[in-house]
């Protein structure tokens, strides 16, 4: 997890912690609405295509996560720079079966 905030546009991005814990940020660290959640290994993050994110602290020392996006998608680095073409966000499709449970799961429950 990058310490500076980015997003997707072009794909949603699952999050699997694999070691240690630490401080996420949600949604850019200005905005009134972010998210600051405290993630340790084994836990799994949906992370729809233009939620920015980033990491705020890493609160153990060793702190490891997996980025994984759908079948055929190619991701994207956005900063929230002007001129990034971020327009077709809204044109995605959302997952087809969760993540980690399959063909049924929280992650459908949208």
């Amino acid at each position: 997890m990058y310490s500076t905030t980015h997003f997707h546009s072009t794909s949603h991005e699952v999050l699997g912690i694999a070691n240690g814990k630490a401080r996420l940020c949600f949604g850019h660290e200005a905005n009134e609405g972010r998210v600051e959640a405290v993630v340790e290994k084994g836990d799994v993050i949906v992370v729809p295509a233009g939620t920015g994110h980033r990491l705020l602290d890493d609160l153990e020392g060793g702190f490891e996560m997996v980025g994984c996006y759908p079948k055929g998608s190619h991701w994207d680095m956005c900063y929230g720079k002007k001129g990034e073409k971020v327009e077709d966000i809204r044109k995605l499709s959302w997952f087809s079966t969760d993540p980690v449970y399959g063909k049924e799961g929280p992650a459908l429950d949208v």
